[in-house]
């Protein structure tokens, strides 16, 4: 991926202080982490073993300091764009992380440099949440995905945009199909834990909330109640929400459709004919 219409290392350490200031913004405390880049994931195989690290690594948080990974940067965005078509990309597209989609949009910049901000902010946002998630004393990758989702999604205000709810809802498709795999894959716990985060802003922002009559998901408390939920029992928490969120979605989409069929053969029975005059 060429690099000459911007800097990656200028897009990471821009992300890395408004990820913390939004983060200090929720009344949700982060200070003292220090930001290593790093232009492969070399120094982290020697360091904590190549059983832990690998080619997907993005980033690794220890001992208050995040490592983010330029390498995987760049791949991510020579994936993307592999599946895109650059001429016909509208203001709003996706991009998939662990195979859970995710909001983007353009507005009018250059392409590789917003799927450069999207993954480094994702990613950073991760692994500010293993810290905070450290901190509270619950730890782990499921949490950390669900704050890296929950965050990303409140830092970027896709609440206000409809449109997003329709991606939503196909996420709220994918985690079904997640939790019923045989042999599911490695990356589960972030998936399930970026469903989980997709499932409950769904249902606030477009449910339970749509009017906007309430404010908006406190990210401080939701992230705090996280350390109530056992990592144990993760699949479980996730498929419980998603099947009750299913079953809704599906029953309004019904329900949505017999109003349509109803509205439309009531006006053809009660509209005149072309020939009725109008005093019979």
């Amino acid at each position: 991926m060429s690099e000459d219409r911007y800097n990656l290392d200028d897009i990471i350490k821009k992300s890395f202080e408004e990820a913390i200031e939004y983060f200090n913004k929720n009344g949700i405390k982060v200070e003292g982490l220090k930001l290593m880049i790093l232009e492969s994931p070399e120094l982290l195989v020697q360091k904590y073993r190549k059983n832990k690290i690998n080619e997907n690594t993005g980033g690794w948080y220890d001992s208050g300091t995040i490592y983010i990974i330029k390498t995987h940067i760049k791949n991510f965005v020579d994936k993307v764009l592999s599946n895109l078509d650059e001429s016909s990309i509208s203001n709003l597209f996706t991009i998939s992380r662990n195979e859970v989609l995710w909001p983007v949009y353009k507005n009018d910049n250059d392409i590789k440099k917003v799927i450069a901000k999207a993954d480094a902010e994702s990613i950073l946002i991760h692994e500010i949440g293993h810290s905070i998630l450290h901190s509270i004393g619950s730890n782990d990758e499921w949490k950390a995905s669900f704050v890296e989702f929950l965050v990303y999604f409140y830092k970027n205000e896709l609440y206000k945009y409809p449109e997003v709810y329709k991606i939503m809802e196909q996420n709220t498709k994918k985690c079904e199909k997640f939790i019923q795999e045989k042999n599911p894959p490695a990356y589960l716990p972030y998936s399930l834990g970026s469903c989980f985060a997709n499932d409950i802003i769904y249902a606030y922002e477009n449910i339970l909330n749509k009017n906007k009559e309430s404010l908006k998901l406190n990210i401080k408390d939701t992230i705090e109640k996280l350390k109530f939920f056992s990592k144990d029992y993760y699949v479980e928490i996730t498929k419980k929400y998603n099947e009750t969120l299913r079953d809704y979605i599906d029953t309004a989409n019904t329900l949505n459709a017999k109003y349509a069929m109803l509205s439309w053969i009531t006006n053809c029975l009660l509209e005149k004919p072309p020939n009725m005059t109008n005093n019979i």
